[in-house]
């Protein structure tokens, strides 16, 4: 069973491997400490990866998919992930700086949390498939 500590890393490094120009992103980014003090996460539970934008503020964990809107806060835990849909913006002139991915639980709940568009949700897809990954050997 992988520790919360080496699924941060692995899924960290599966990042750093795909993404491009992270120095780049507006609105996202790799989490270097281990603590989110906007969230209140489990023991142990460490962040990876965060969108935050004026309007939410996202967090993918090593065990959920966290968003806080207006105080209002959603999650998905990945034990619980049945499909995740990123949307297609290849080619699009005009497309926006955020955008929503959606993640279908397997109960058939569709929630959706933000992410930034362009080079920076490489590493987002990155993450979230990686941790799903990591989650299904386990």
């Amino acid at each position: 069973m992988k520790t919360d500590n080496s699924i941060k890393e692995i899924t960290i490094a599966a990042i750093n491997r795909s993404a491009m120009n992270p120095e780049s992103w507006v609105y996202s980014k790799v989490y270097s400490e281990n603590s989110a003090n906007e969230f209140e996460l489990e023991e142990n539970e460490l962040p990876i990866f965060e969108v935050s934008s004026a309007k939410a503020k996202t967090i993918i964990t090593t065990r959920r998919i966290i968003e806080k809107e207006n105080e209002k806060v959603c999650f998905v835990d990945f034990e619980e992930v049945d499909d995740v849909i990123y949307g297609d913006f290849k080619g699009q002139i005009n497309k926006p700086e955020l955008s929503k991915f959606r993640i279908v639980d397997m109960y058939g709940e569709q929630h959706d949390f933000q992410m930034e568009t362009g080079k920076a949700s490489i590493g987002l897809i990155s993450c979230v498939k990686t941790v799903l990954k990591l989650k299904a050997s386990l």
